[in-house]
């Protein structure tokens, strides 16, 4: 999620930096190989996933939402289409993060967007939620 704020505030010229960036914060050569591969996911699909995310954000453009919030929810977008982990996991992972770096309604902002596009993935989901 840093690495893609930092990516919306200096645009594509920190792509160079983000596997330095990524190096620095990550110890693990596994879960480097995943953050990354994520990062690239996420900012190669932004304008997949900002679609995706204005159809269940009534009144909130990507623009009009926070840093944090926005490339938290990039995230949770690329790692569903990853299927690394279960969609529960990933959402309840992307609250988490943006209850700590967010504002304080970042957290309930964050779950009803995922829930509804997970939603819309998997028509399931509604009743797996229950």
């Amino acid at each position: 999620m840093q690495a893609l704020c930092q990516l919306d505030a200096q645009g594509d010229e920190y792509l160079p930096k983000v596997a330095t960036f990524l190096a620095d914060h990550i110890e693990s050569g596994e879960t480097l190989s995943y953050a990354h591969d994520l990062v690239e996911l996420a900012w190669r699909e932004r304008d997949v996933v900002e679609k995706e995310i204005a159809q269940h954000s009534k009144g909130w453009t990507m623009a009009r939402m926070s840093s944090v919030d926005r490339n938290v929810l990039r995230v949770a977008l690329a790692e569903f289409d990853l299927k690394q982990a279960p969609p529960k996991v990933i959402i309840n992972e992307a609250i988490e993060i943006a209850k700590e770096f967010g504002s304080a309604e970042s957290g309930a902002f964050v779950n009803g967007i995922l829930d509804k596009v997970w939603a819309t993935i998997d028509p399931d989901a509604r009743e797996q939620k229950g």
